[in-house]
C-alpha cells in the first residue's frame, strides 16, 4: 500500500473516546488537523479509562507472557487468589489468542516485545506531563515512585534480575529495607519486609479527570464530538466513509481507537487485530482511613492500590473472558479480603466494586499502525491495562504515522502487520 501522506488542515475521525483516543485527538488538533470524536459515550465513560488504578507505570517494560510463563499460568490458574482467570467456557474460543500469547515468551519474541515497550516507557512520563501542561491540567499529575511489595525473600530473589535489567535499560530503582518499607507505606501490613522502589512511576489524581479534561480542552480548540455508535468504516476516493446510527459522514482519515471493540471494526475492513479482553477488576473505598502516599503494587498477588481523589483504590488482576460476561462477584469478595489482609483495620463496607476491560495484545504491545487493508485508516489500540502509561507518546507516534512517517524501527515495531 502507498505511503500516503494526510497533510495538516485534513480531517481526521477518531473512533473512541477513551483516554487513548482523546489523547489522539488533542495531538491531532494541536497539528492542525480537523477532528470529530465518535463514542456512544461520554468522554472517559464507556470503557477502561473510567476507573483505572491511575498509574503511569514508566518502569513496567516486561511484555505479560515472561518465559516460563506457561507453568506460572498453571499454578496461578488452579489457585482462586492468584491473579490470572480464565473461565473454561471462555477457553476456548481464545486458543488462538493463548498460542500467541505463549509464542512471545520465546527469548526472541520476548526482546523484541520489551525493546518496544522500552521504547514507549522512557517517554511515557515526559510525554504524558507534556500533554497535561498542553491541556491544563498539569496539577493532576505527581511522580514520586511506586513501591513493589513482595511476599517474601525467594519471591524478592526471583525478580532481582528483573529489575537489573530495568537499570540496564534506564529505568532506576533502590533496594527498600523493612524500616524503609514501614516509613514510606506505613499502613501496610507488618509482614512485608522485601521491596523496590521504582523511580520512573507517577500517577494521577483520578483517572476519568483526565479522560475529561483533556475533552474539556480538545472542545475549546474545536474538537468536533458526536456520542454516536460507529457501524461501519469503508474507504471511498481519497476518503475514508463513517456509517454510525444516525447518519454517515466522509472523513479524510480514521483512527481506530475504540479499545476492544477496535476489533470487530479491523476484521469489518480485512485486517487481522488479535486483542482480547483482559478484565480488571477493583474496589474504591471514598473513607477507608489508610494513607499511602505513592502507588504500591503487591507483586505476587497482582494488586495494586492508589490513592485518589475518589478514595482508595485496590484492583488488578487478569481475567481473560468473553466481553459480554457479567463481573464474577466472587472475585469482588476475594479482593475485599486480600485488601483487608493487605491494609489491616481496613474497613471495605461502603466500597464501590468495578470491572473493566481492558484490550489486550498477546505480546502486550499496542497497534499503533496504519491499516494493511484500507488506505487512510489507522490503529491506536491494544493497550492493556497502560492505556493511560502509553497514551500521550502513542498519540505523538500515532501523529507521525497520519503524517507520513512509516519506516523508523519504533514504528515498525508497533504495526499491525506483526501478526501475520
Amino acid at each position: 500500500m502507498p505511503n500516503v501522506q494526510i497533510s495538516s488542515s485534513s480531517s481526521v475521525a477518531i473512533i473512541g473516546a477513551g483516554i487513548v483516543g482523546m489523547a489522539s485527538a488533542c495531538a491531532l488538533n494541536r497539528k492542525g488537523y480537523e477532528v470529530t470524536v465518535f463514542d456512544p459515550y461520554y468522554p472517559g465513560e464507556g470503557g477502561s479509562s473510567k476507573a483505572n488504578a491511575g498509574h503511569i507505570g514508566a518502569s513496567d517494560i516486561f511484555p505479560l507472557s515472561t518465559p516460563g510463563i506457561h507453568w506460572k499460568a498453571l499454578k496461578m490458574l488452579t489457585d482462586s487468589d492468584a491473579p490470572l482467570k480464565v473461565p473454561l467456557k471462555d477457553f476456548w474460543p481464545q486458543i488462538p489468542w493463548f498460542w500467541r500469547f505463549l509464542l512471545t515468551s520465546n527469548v526472541n519474541r520476548f526482546k523484541r516485545a520489551t525493546d518496544a515497550l522500552s521504547y514507549l516507557c522512557h517517554n511515557s512520563i515526559r510525554d504524558t506531563k507534556e500533554l497535561l501542561e498542553y491541556c491544563n491540567i498539569a496539577e493532576k499529575l505527581e511522580q514520586n515512585g511506586c513501591a513493589f511489595i513482595y511476599d517474601n525473600e525467594l519471591s524478592f530473589n526471583k525478580s532481582i534480575k528483573s529489575w537489573d535489567e530495568r537499570n540496564t535499560r534506564g529505568f532506576s530503582s533502590e533496594v527498600l529495607n523493612a524500616k524503609k518499607i514501614a516509613k514510606i507505606t506505613p499502613t501496610i501490613n507488618e509482614k512485608f519486609k522485601y521491596a523496590y522502589l521504582s523511580h520512573h512511576w507517577a500517577k494521577v489524581s483520578e483517572p476519568l479527570d483526565i479522560v475529561r479534561g483533556l475533552a474539556d480542552s480538545a472542545k475549546m480548540n474545536g474538537v468536533t464530538f458526536r456520542q454516536e455508535r460507529v457501524n461501519s468504516v469503508s474507504g471511498k476516493l481519497n476518503s475514508i466513509l463513517i456509517n454510525f446510527d444516525r447518519g454517515n459522514s466522509k472523513y479524510d482519515a480514521v483512527v481506530i481507537a475504540a479499545g476492544i471493540n477496535s476489533v470487530s471494526l479491523a476484521k469489518s475492513l480485512g485486517d487481522f487485530l488479535p486483542i482480547t479482553a483482559e478484565r480488571g477488576y477493583n474496589l474504591t473505598i471514598p473513607l477507608s482511613n489508610i494513607n499511602i502516599d505513592i502507588p504500591i503494587v503487591f507483586a505476587d498477588r497482582g494488586i495494586v492500590a492508589t490513592s485518589l481523589v475518589s478514595g482508595l483504590r485496590i484492583g488488578g488482576w487478569a481475567e481473560y473472558a468473553h466481553l459480554n460476561r457479567p463481573a464474577n462477584p466472587n472475585y469482588f469478595n476475594s479482593l475485599a479480603r486480600i485488601s483487608q489482609d493487605l491494609f489491616p483495620g481496613l474497613n471495605v463496607e461502603n466500597a464501590n466494586y468495578w470491572m473493566g476491560s481492558r484490550p489486550s495484545t498477546p505480546d502486550s504491545v499496542p497497534v499503533i499502525s496504519k491499516s494493511l487493508k484500507i488506505d487512510r485508516v489507522f490503529y491506536n489500540c491494544g493497550h492493556g491495562h497502560y492505556g493511560l502509561t502509553h497514551a500521550a507518546t502513542s498519540a505523538n507516534l500515532l501523529c507521525s504515522l497520519i503524517e507520513g512517517e512509516q519506516n523508523s524501527a519504533e514504528i515498525k515495531a508497533l504495526s499491525i502487520d506483526r501478526f501475520l
